[in-house]
């Protein structure tokens, strides 16, 4: 029980903050509405043609969104993510409201094209959301259970979803479905227009919105083309799930339109409990646990096929389920960590549009396997892809395990009080901008009555404050030199090294930029400097 109430602790840690709160509750509304309108998709298409006009139905979803979304999400790395997140959020809304009048109308035309847009919708607001989100939390914990509640929250959406879709479709038309997805999704619209990301945009990436820089940064970081590489070979699967779930439950367990809903829901249900376990994993094991959930997410595939009964079929997919929200918090938690900032957008951007790609390619293959080879025997082909792929490629993708652990420049920064509040990718930032300096015992570091141009941190030795009102001693992790950069002064106090001492020091523009571009940070900086200066004259 213990171990259990600390699951639910960690997943309850991104829920404290309020912004985070916000964005994963305008993601449920979303994800909620994605899977009722695939449900009722799949019934509309599957009424309309079968099995080969379901496959039709996801390619239609899906291709426009890997064409568009690469180079769409990339303007996450130039304006404010948050804004990119609302844009894409109201399109959805617009595209499901259209979907529903079309199938009032019994337009085909009308339904895929609203299918169209939305995938478009779907497929932007996901890199956009995993891209947003080390600008929100404040630590890689707080990073890892936020990536954990994105998964429950998509678990949770995956389980009601197609629950709620699939009562609709059996009691009233496929539009209402449509209707009441475009409700959520304006929910959700509501939700995004409250989240505030403080400090600057995100930095412009050198080369913003070219899918080559996006993958030529993937390829900077050993390991990190595997793990995508591995995402988009998972899409696939998916694509070709989302077709046998249908196949399966019209013909081999001779159900309907709710059956289609049951069998998807229980990927849900599975994945509420792998999200909440996800979210304590360890940032030195991450490509371990992405490894073993792909195993987890294909082996249960190849089960179905002898496993005609429905509590059978229905168990397996909610193993499915719970192996995917470990394969997203573990393999996204490795790529928000090695990616750097700037970059990030286009690069989720890359590798959701090419998985959604992959998602219809894998919509359009499965019925010909199915046509040619029988339901079961595509169920075994697909389920052993995910396993073979995985094997071949673990040695390489556990160099990411390495970047997942804190650099000794990203602790120093962890520790400085003014800086805790700066966001996850704010910290990093600031991390990489840290100049190592070796100073030799009884070396001046800064005079007093000097210009203010930089900020230090100890990082090892020891230093000499001299000031007025007497002298202090600071060992490592000490700072020094935010007064006279804050207060636009000159230097209050002469420091000397009293021992061989290492510092990093931090610009004066940097450090301005990163403490008073955040309401909290500027805050804490100020009860730092009143503190110092009170003790200054106390000492007087």
């Amino acid at each position: 029980m213990s171990a259990l109430r600390d699951r639910f602790a960690a997943a309850a840690l991104a829920g404290r903050n309020p912004n985070v709160r916000r964005v994963e509750l305008a993601w449920g509304m979303a994800i909620t509405a994605e899977w009722g309108y695939f449900v009722a998709l799949g019934v509309f298409a599957y009424n309309a043609g079968g099995a080969s006009a379901v496959g039709l139905a996801g390619l239609v979803r899906l291709l426009p969104a890997g064409v568009v979304a690469p180079g769409a999400a990339s303007l996450g790395d130039r304006i404010r993510r948050e804004r990119l997140l609302l844009g894409a959020a109201l399109l959805g809304t617009v595209a499901l409201a259209g979907s529903a009048v079309a199938a009032f109308a019994d337009s085909e035309a009308g339904v895929f094209t609203g299918a169209a847009l939305f995938g478009i919708s779907s497929t932007l607001i996901r890199p956009t959301l995993q891209a947003l989100l080390p600008s929100l939390t404040r630590t890689p914990e707080e990073l890892v259970s936020s990536n954990a509640a994105t998964s429950t929250v998509e678990s949770l959406g995956t389980l009601i979803g197609p629950l709620v879709a699939g009562a609709l479709v059996e009691q009233a038309r496929v539009g209402v479905t449509f209707a009441a997805a475009a409700g959520a999704m304006a929910v959700g619209v509501g939700l995004i227009l409250l989240v505030r990301s403080e400090g600057p945009a995100p930095a412009r990436a050198a080369s913003p919105g070219r899918l080559g820089f996006a993958w030529r940064t993937v390829v900077e970081r050993p390991g990190a083309p595997v793990v995508v590489t591995l995402m988009v070979a998972q899409a696939f699967v998916r694509g070709c799930l989302n077709v046998l779930i249908v196949v399966a439950a019209f013909r081999l367990l001779d159900g309907a339109g709710g059956t289609v809903g049951l069998l998807t829901a229980a990927i849900g249900a599975g994945g509420v409990i792998g999200a909440v376990v996800s979210s304590t994993i360890h940032g030195s094991r991450l490509a371990r646990v992405f490894a073993l959930s792909l195993l987890g997410w294909g082996l249960p595939i190849v089960l179905i096929a002898p496993s005609p009964e429905l509590v059978g079929a229905f168990v397996l997919l909610a193993v499915v389920g719970a192996s995917n929200s470990v394969e997203d918090v573990s393999g996204f938690t490795l790529l928000q960590r090695a990616i750097r900032d700037d970059a990030l957008s286009g690069v989720l951007g890359l590798i959701w549009g090419t998985a959604m790609g992959a998602l219809a390619l894998g919509s359009i293959a499965t019925p010909v396997l199915v046509r040619e080879l029988g339901a079961r025997v595509a169920f075994v082909l697909v389920g052993f892809l995910l396993p073979v792929l995985t094997l071949a490629g673990y040695r390489r993708m556990r160099a990411l395990d390495a970047d997942s652990v804190p650099t000794r420049q990203q602790d120093l920064v962890d520790e400085v009080p003014m800086f805790a509040p700066l966001s996850l990718a704010a910290k990093e930032r600031l991390a990489a901008r840290l100049v190592p300096l070796e100073i030799p015992a009884e070396a001046t570091v800064v005079r007093a009555g000097d210009v203010g141009d930089r900020f230090y941190i100890v990082d090892s030795g020891s230093v000499r404050i001299a000031l007025e009102s007497g002298e202090k001693a600071s060992g490592a992790g000490g700072y020094f030199g935010e007064i006279a950069l804050l207060r636009d002064v000159p230097r209050t106090a002469t420091v000397t090294a009293t021992t061989p001492t290492r510092l990093y020091a931090l610009e004066r523009a940097d450090f301005l930029a990163a403490v008073t571009g955040h309401a909290l940070a500027e805050a804490a900086a100020e009860d730092v400097v009143g503190e110092r200066l009170a003790g200054y004259a106390a000492r007087a």
